[in-house]
């Protein structure tokens, strides 16, 4: 249990689920991952060119599901698009997109890939997917979709972005005059951007959570020990958090 508060650096959209699930006055979140528009002109033509083959559009989150949207309504595309099965691995997307006039399918809010690829391989192993991303990303999703032989198009409709400096300078005043105690690790890139940020701080001072495996890896490769891990999803973190915040 913690007395003081848990640095969560995750983006709202991409940890959802999370934010969700947890509404704690010992959170203290301040996203160190932030993204903006971005569209390959090139990708954005072989799509266009292509719409009428398309069965599946897979939203692998609610960042995506965002700025395709966005994209979208600035293509006038809602009614060619609605028509085709949307499909997502958690409510909260599920729900966004249903507010934006597109029916989605949504089969355990559980944030597993693994779920939207067993209904695919039920009802067709024909029909091409299209994987909205950032630009740069590597996603579970299109992987598991090509290692199946099943035709997907990734396209990228947004980027990262660097803090600026006054972005930056909050952050690092934020977690000066809070009282932290724990660090939630989510996934191994957070561990490199909490370092950048804060290259002052001594991660072994802090009662670390990882978010996986693969975080308390890296982890134990620079000599830290978390107290508890995750299984790499975002509800699966949301629980081991709880287990740690005092009164949750």
């Amino acid at each position: 249990m913690v007395t003081g508060k848990v640095l969560v650096t995750a983006n709202r959209d991409l940890g959802a689920q999370f934010f969700d699930t947890i509404q704690s006055e010992h959170i203290l979140q301040f996203s160190l991952e932030n993204y903006t528009s971005f569209i390959s002109k090139e990708k954005e033509d072989a799509l266009l060119n292509s719409l009428d083959t398309l069965t599946f559009i897979i939203h692998g989150n609610l960042l995506n599901a965002k700025y395709f949207v966005e994209w979208m309504n600035s293509q006038s595309l809602l009614a060619t698009i609605q028509h085709r099965i949307h499909l997502t691995v958690d409510q909260l997307t599920a729900d966004f997109l249903e507010r934006k006039k597109i029916p989605a399918i949504v089969f355990r809010n559980t944030g597993n890939p693994i779920d939207v690829m067993e209904f695919m391989l039920r009802i067709s192993k024909q029909g091409k997917s299209l994987y909205p991303t950032a630009d740069g990303k590597t996603e579970e999703m299109p992987a598991l979709l090509k290692e199946l032989d099943m035709p997907v198009f990734e396209f990228p409709i947004c980027k990262e972005r660097s803090l600026a400096k006054e972005e930056l300078k909050e952050f690092r005043d934020t977690v000066k005059k809070k009282p932290i105690e724990g660090i939630l690790i989510h996934n191994r890139s957070a561990l490199t951007r909490i370092k950048t940020a804060l290259p002052d701080l001594n991660l072994a001072d802090y009662k670390l959570i990882s978010g996986s495996t693969g975080v308390t890896q890296k982890l134990h490769e620079e000599d830290l020990n978390p107290v508890i891990q995750a299984e790499g999803n975002w509800l699966s973190i949301a629980d081991v958090v709880k287990e740690v915040l005092v009164g949750e």
